[in-house]
């Protein structure tokens, strides 16, 4: 399963339609972090996508990939982050630190994040 962090909707229901068409991959979406911290616990989660800034919470994107790096540290999925934010914010700069790639919104193509998530789901399948 692929987790879908993110607050925007619209956003959110394009990735998951497209993971799903292109992967075969079952997407959950949610912007609620013990929702999110408890699919990564359970263990199904192949993949984590998130946005760092969720309802006007900066940075608690950021808390979850830190937290899923702290509970699974040998076994987490790989994380790719999808914000808004640039690369001069300090959150961004710590998020680089925990992801497995990172990506503003306004710079990267969809076609160009579905080639990475990708070829993260297959290492991770190797």
């Amino acid at each position: 399963m692929i987790l879908i962090f993110e607050d925007n909707m619209d956003i959110a229901l394009v990735l998951k339609r497209m993971f799903t068409h292109m992967f075969q991959e079952a997407s959950v979406i949610t912007c609620n972090f013990e929702d999110a911290e408890n699919l990564v616990l359970a263990g199904d989660v192949e993949l984590v996508l998130s946005d760092l800034n969720i309802e006007g919470h900066k940075g608690q994107g950021l808390d979850l990939i830190k937290l899923i790096r702290r509970i699974r540290p040998h076994t987490s999925p790989p994380i790719v982050v999808y914000t808004g934010l640039n690369s001069t914010d300090s959150t961004y700069e710590e998020a680089e630190r925990f992801s497995d790639e990172i990506y503003e919104k306004s710079e990267v193509s969809l076609p160009q994040l579905c080639r990475e998530v990708y070829r993260l789901l297959k290492l991770r399948q190797k």
